[in-house]
């Protein structure tokens, strides 16, 4: 009996290695896409210690067309990730307590604000590629944290208050210490 299940398993085994095959493994970075940049990695918004960086792509039947479009929804996608996590501080500030943070006139401030980054950001990349008669375009985009404290501390500067609510707290300290 005791023989019989040592063969089972082994026989079990042996049928679920022979069964499983080889696993292919791809890499999802652009290096291993002949259609994209090596600069173009998978990721449309990233952080590191010093800047914020956006990237996109848009097609037309134009290259310089096509990476204008690129920068442009680069642009817009810098400027919406970081609003959103500016929104989000300004939500948590809110829960804390801060009755400064709900008036109408420091949301807007803060919006008129954070626009800024849309136009300041700068291109650090851009190229098209050609396939069967369509350009693809791409383009990079980034922006130091130190200017989007410039513009947000710019953007509130009429209020102090407002102004030493936001850029003072925790949760802005992080969101550009990330």
């Amino acid at each position: 009996m005791r023989h019989i299940t040592s063969v089972l398993l082994l026989t079990f085994i042996a049928l679920t290695i022979a069964c499983s095959g080889a696993k292919e493994t791809t890499n999802n970075t652009s290096t291993s896409n002949p259609n994209y940049p090596a600069w173009y990695s998978g990721f449309e918004f990233n952080s590191d210690s010093t800047s914020f960086v956006a990237r996109a792509t848009a097609v037309s039947d134009n290259s310089e067309m096509a990476q204008i479009r690129a920068e442009r929804e680069a642009r817009a996608l810098l400027e919406s990730y970081i609003a959103k996590e500016l929104e989000d501080i300004r939500r948590e500030l809110g829960r804390d307590g801060s009755t400064l943070v709900q008036k109408p006139d420091f949301i807007m401030m803060l919006r008129n604000a954070h626009y800024k980054i849309e136009e300041q950001a700068s291109l650090s990349n851009s190229e098209a590629l050609e396939t069967e008669g369509i350009f693809r375009g791409f383009a990079k985009v980034d922006i130091t944290k130190e200017k989007v404290k410039s513009l947000i501390e710019n953007g509130l500067n009429s209020n102090q208050s407002y102004q030493q609510e936001f850029i003072n707290s925790l949760s802005f300290q992080e969101f550009l210490a990330q």
